[in-house]
């Protein structure tokens, strides 16, 4: 315990645990007004130092209610697989038109058939996701 009088108040430690987790000590929690789920962004600088922060909000139109029917739908697939149709090549080609008003043309995200739908890159990393879901 002979290091805590070395240490300065504004060096604070945690620990990393095997998943490489760790608790963000209650000093930083509130002087950075952190809450559960907030996200944290890490800056390196050219000194080799690191900077962590409250990252910002994706957006400033966050809907609640949105986010709600979400957790709804989530739910309900859960409960009912059963309801789940799969999509095919017709009903894609019936969606795509209702969004676009022409068929065989595709918008943005969204090609003309459900074959060059499921060859695009996603948009993000899916083990990150997954990831990112097994630690919630």
């Amino acid at each position: 315990m002979h290091y805590h009088i070395c240490m300065d108040d504004n060096e604070l430690e945690s620990s990393l645990t095997d998943r490489y987790q760790t608790t963000v000590p209650a000093r930083i929690r509130k002087l950075l007004g952190l809450n559960k789920r907030d996200k944290l962004e890490w800056i390196l600088d050219e000194s080799g130092g690191i900077r962590v922060s409250k990252k910002a909000p994706v957006s400033d139109h966050a809907d609640p209610i949105f986010d709600q029917w979400l957790d709804f739908l989530e739910r309900d697939m859960l409960e009912h697989p059963e309801r789940l149709i799969p999509l095919d090549e017709k009903h894609y080609e019936d969606m795509v038109f209702e969004l676009s008003g022409e068929r065989g043309v595709g918008i943005p995200g969204f090609p003309p058939t459900l074959a060059e739908f499921i060859a695009q890159p996603l948009p993000f990393d899916m083990d990150e996701a997954l990831e990112d879901d097994e630690d919630k």
